[in-house]
């Protein structure tokens, strides 16, 4: 399902854990103890880190410039990409650069990590329904995971990232299409496998 209609501020919300929480046993060890106590500060996520990175005003004037947004209809929001003008954004996971990509692929997952591909291939064309129960067992994950597409990223500094993340087949040329139209300045190269555009899951095609 493609959005027309994105909440910016919920989309780079980065919230910042307390400070300090109550502990019963830390109470009991007394006051000078915890005084004195020596603690490491909280990690800050990586998703912060990389708003904080970009800048938040930044980023939300380049969301609100230009926004293609997909979610599988039903699904959590934190399922959803974006596409920007300027970044790939993945809500809570990651923020990655356009203009780093020097080639991307979209495929499916490697054979040995789709357990739930008959799943998806016996629900093909069926919308998505968290309520589903399968009547086969230990099923219970696919019912999101059969969406599920690869987009594999290499930068021009010659480094892979890999993003796993559900998308309806019928979005997918979509996202390809304005992925590649926002690359087509800095002449990035498409090798996605076209079986996965139309929800196939054949032999894969080497990553080159």
């Amino acid at each position: 399902m493609r959005l027309t209609d994105v909440d910016i501020g919920q989309l780079l919300y980065t919230p910042f854990a307390a400070d300090h929480t109550y502990d019963h046993d830390e109470e009991e060890q007394g006051f000078f103890k915890r005084h004195f106590a020596r603690k490491a500060p909280p990690e800050v996520p990586f998703f912060n880190r990389r708003v904080e990175e970009f800048g938040r005003d930044t980023l939300y004037d380049d969301v609100r410039e230009r926004c293609d947004a997909y979610k599988v209809n039903g699904a959590p929001d934190e399922t959803m990409v974006v596409l920007s003008r300027s970044y790939l954004i993945l809500p809570g996971k990651e923020i990655f650069p356009l203009y780093d990509i020097f080639k991307f692929a979209i495929k499916n997952e490697p054979y040995d990590r789709r357990p739930y591909e008959q799943y998806a291939i016996d629900r093909f064309d069926k919308p998505y329904d968290p309520a589903y129960v399968s009547e086969f067992d230990n099923e219970e994950g696919f019912e999101l995971a059969r969406f599920n597409i690869r987009l594999l990223i290499t930068d021009e500094n010659n480094i892979d990232y890999e993003y796993v993340f559900p998308m309806e087949v019928s979005d997918r040329r979509d996202f390809r299409e304005q992925l590649n139209e926002r690359l087509a300045p800095i002449g990035a190269h498409d090798f996605s496998d076209e079986d996965v555009m139309d929800g196939q899951f054949t032999e894969e095609e080497p990553w080159e």
